[in-house]
């Protein structure tokens, strides 16, 4: 899920009106204050709010000459309720540094509105859509099986026509939400999807998943933590239960503008009700590469996985890579054109299934996703979303090719 910056609205517009006039009244310059100052301003835009103003009166403290930090302080208790707080810096403020008018109708603003704390806003998506599946139940491309050493000695077992690819239309619906949680970053997040296909009832689709993320600072690296738990069920019965959590540390490199680099870990473990042989963790490691610039962003991703299951499993445990390329550019008109292409590849430990597939399964499963997001206005959108599964393994029952095309209305606040 991609992070949204969480700010108190009344803060960061201020920021550039208050701030920067002030610094610019001729006060000295400090490399270490100028840096703290830009870690509250950082923190102020991941929503870290009780971090930034710690930071702010620190230095206040070590800095007392430092117009900008005593005015962004001051707005940012207000902004957070604390009005007694708020009044006697603003006091300060008017005594210590004679501000301009521009800064004492600033000042007058904050006062009026009574420095009453409001809630952080969030962020909150509905889509409604028709679409079709050419393979709802993950059909396998060949039917036939080859069993034996294939030198006059095979035998080929076919499986029942009931396995081959299917095709359904569906309606689907989606709802997905982010909202602040608390004034240091910590965000509360969630999602729910309902796919009802026409006439494939027992592989309708139902998911609901929530968590909750938070950042800090570290030294001069930005971390992320998140954690999540969800259900997912099919044809109307729990089948899956899941739970994850990821760590994201960025460092503090010297890259051009618009990059960033970050590593990614994390862990998955899903739960299978009625199936617990194929119960698992998962772990991965991945390098993310991110380029942002005006409206257009590009990501690349690549790592190692590792999957952990029971004995009994199938193939037992596996090990494999994963790739990924995301990117974003506006098209015509305010619309929005997205591009998601990942692959994932895995090795077995074991034979899949000695005396009947006595082969390790090898697995390569590439995924593609094009959508275009057409606005219609402030709260609404069209949204064209194709996808496309390509499985290819070493055992041929296992392979299969799914296409996927939908078109859904949007309505965003």
């Amino acid at each position: 899920m991609p992070s949204f910056l969480l700010s108190l609205p009344r803060v960061l517009p201020l920021v550039a009106v208050c701030c920067l006039p002030a610094l610019a009244a001729g006060q000295p310059a400090h490399t270490d204050d100028d840096a703290t100052y830009l870690g509250a301003m950082q923190a102020i835009a991941d929503g870290r709010h009780e971090d930034a103003r710690a930071l702010l009166m620190q230095l206040a403290a070590q800095a007392p000459e430092h117009a900008g930090a005593w005015l962004d302080l001051a707005i940012l208790q207000c902004s957070l309720g604390h009005a007694t707080e708020a009044e006697a810096l603003f006091a300060v403020i008017e005594l210590r540094f004679a501000p301009s008018a521009a800064i004492r109708e600033v000042i007058a603003q904050q006062r009026a509105s009574g420095c009453r704390r409001q809630a952080q806003p969030g962020s909150y998506q509905v889509r409604l859509g028709r679409g079709y599946d050419d393979n709802v139940n993950q059909g396998a491309r060949d039917l036939n099986l080859l069993v034996g050493d294939g030198a006059g000695g095979g035998l080929v077992l076919v499986l029942d026509p009931e396995y081959a690819p299917r095709g359904d239309a569906f309606v689907n619906l989606l709802a997905e939400g982010r909202r602040p949680v608390s004034t240091n970053g910590t965000v509360a997040y969630g999602h729910a999807l309902l796919r009802r296909y026409d006439t494939l009832h027992h592989f309708d689709l139902s998911s609901v998943a929530g968590g909750l993320e938070h950042p800090w600072r570290l030294g001069g690296w930005d971390a992320r933590l998140s954690a999540s738990a969800g259900l997912l069920g099919l044809g109307g019965t729990l089948y899956q239960r899941n739970a994850l959590w990821q760590a994201q540390l960025t460092p503090p490199l010297t890259l051009p503008p618009g990059w960033r680099f970050a590593a990614v870990a994390g862990q998955a473990f899903y739960d299978y009700r009625g199936q617990s042989v194929f119960n698992a963790r998962q772990t991965e490691l991945r390098g993310v590469l991110s380029y942002r610039h005006e409206g257009a962003a590009l990501q690349f991703a690549t790592g190692p996985m590792s999957d952990q299951g029971r004995a009994p499993r199938p193939g037992g445990n596996r090990d494999g890579w994963s790739y990924s390329v995301w990117g974003r550019v506006p098209l015509w008109r305010q619309a929005q054109g997205e591009l998601h292409w990942s692959r994932f590849d895995w090795r077995g430990s074991r034979d899949y299934a000695p005396g009947l597939i006595d082969t390790r399964r090898k697995q390569q499963t590439a995924q593609l996703r094009l959508t275009v997001t057409y606005p219609i206005d402030a709260s609404q959108a069209l949204v064209a979303e194709y996808r496309q599964v390509d499985n290819d393994e070493n055992i041929s029952i296992f392979s299969y090719q799914a296409r996927q095309f939908a078109l859904s209305w949007q309505w965003q606040y």
